[in-house]
């Protein structure tokens, strides 16, 4: 699954590895007087050399010509082609945001009078989105719990267009079968769409199980340094331009080329951070799970999560996010979180440095909602970590001394 199918460059060939890859392809080095890292095309105007050119452009006769970086950008482009090429899409298109992706692939593909099935255990803000924006034009959505195909088919009406999945989710790990999920919406000309933010193309390829659109939040692991926002959305070339053209242009969430050179910057070394947050996520997962102070542990790589099996048919790794549930409750929740020292309580995920999170933080009245708690499989013991990079004694050391104080 570790292989990219993007056209190969730069001695990166077809069949290049996810990490050959990262480094080199689509870069283009010779080009730029031998620089080893691309330059920033930090400009809006790219100039006609004539009319006729621009006329040429514009009628479609001239697809490569760069015209207005809020369309196209080299450096951006570079990115999109990269992004790609290891999520094994056709094609990518950048945002400023992964909500920005999000928002994008979702109005794409709907119109007033539509209905969408989503799982229920989404990102905060996109099932926000799904509840406070699209029902004020007319769309109406279904939320399920997504662990069998029999509740998309329960959900499924004569106007459903899109189904939205997040596997695995971000707080209780929640998996989808998506070979079955996509074999049921194409027999009813439904566009799938997945949040891979979590599992990454490094762990996860849904395009190969025949999901349609794959948005990230850059922001994570694909940038991995914790200083910039971005969203992709990646598909079939058709998909692609047809968000280039409307959503994209339109709604104006684009990615600055700063920005995406700062996730090229940060991709060059996906591979090997994802291959020590797979090794180092199971690793403090199995302390965890025999740790007394806990109740449970979310993480599907490990043989006590209900979905472990289908986890291996269809994921390489865990990465480093997982979630616990406390003996000692939500005191000894917020207790537990307060005592941590190299963990910084903040909301992200998937960079060098350790996080922690309160799931329940921030979500205001729907606290005391037991339908919304139960329809995000959400508890009040819950407890969220996202495993850098320090060292892994250390990480140990701190979890242990921050749960004994519980």
């Amino acid at each position: 699954m570790n292989k990219s199918k993007g056209e190969g460059e730069n001695k990166c060939g077809s069949n290049a590895s996810i990490a050959t890859t990262c480094i080199h392809y689509a870069e283009n080095k010779g080009d730029f007087w031998d620089s080893i890292v691309p330059p920033i095309f930090e400009t809006v105007n790219f100039y006609f050399h004539s009319t006729k050119e621009a006329e040429d452009y514009f009628s479609g006769r001239l697809s490569q010509k760069y015209y207005y970086t809020r369309g196209l950008n080299p450096t951006v482009h570079v990115l999109e082609k990269k992004i790609a090429a290891i999520e094994g899409t056709p094609a990518c298109k950048c945002f400023g945001s992964g909500m920005a992706a999000v928002s994008a692939a979702i109005m794409g593909n709907v119109q007033a009078g539509d209905h969408i099935i989503s799982v229920g255990s989404i990102y905060k803000n996109a099932y926000r989105f799904l509840t406070e924006v699209v029902n004020r034009f007319g769309i109406e959505v279904t939320f399920v719990e997504g662990k069998r195909i029999d509740d998309f088919e329960a959900a499924y009406k004569s106007n459903t267009k899109v189904i939205y999945l997040e596997s695995p989710s971000s707080t209780n790990h929640l998996l989808q079968d998506l070979t079955a999920v996509a074999e049921f919406a194409k027999a009813k000309k439904i566009t799938t769409i997945i949040d891979n933010a979590l599992a990454t193309p490094y762990n996860q390829r849904p395009y190969e199980h025949g999901i349609d659109l794959i948005v990230h939040s850059a922001t994570k692991y694909l940038n991995g340094h914790g200083d910039v926002l971005a969203g992709a959305v990646c598909g079939s070339e058709q998909a692609i331009k047809g968000l280039l053209s409307r959503e994209h242009a339109l709604f104006g969430g684009i990615l600055g080329p700063f920005e995406a050179w700062l996730v090229l910057r940060g991709l060059r070394t996906f591979a090997v951070r994802m291959n020590y947050y797979n090794q180092v996520g199971l690793e403090i997962a199995s302390f965890l799970e025999e740790h007394p102070k806990v109740a449970r542990v979310y993480y599907p790589m490990l043989p006590s999560h209900p979905q472990h099996e289908l986890a291996k048919k269809q994921m390489n790794g865990g990465s480093s996010v997982l979630t616990i549930e406390l003996k000692s409750g939500q005191k000894g929740a917020l207790t537990f979180i307060d005592n941590l020292k190299l963990f910084r309580n903040a909301a992200s995920w998937g960079g060098f440095e350790s996080l922690v999170w309160y799931p329940l933080a921030g979500v205001g009245a729907n606290v005391n909602n037991l339908e919304w708690l139960k329809l995000r499989g959400l508890k009040e013991s819950m407890v969220r970590l996202s495993i850098g990079m320090e060292d892994i004694n250390d990480i140990k050391e701190d979890i242990d001394q921050a749960l004994q104080q519980c």
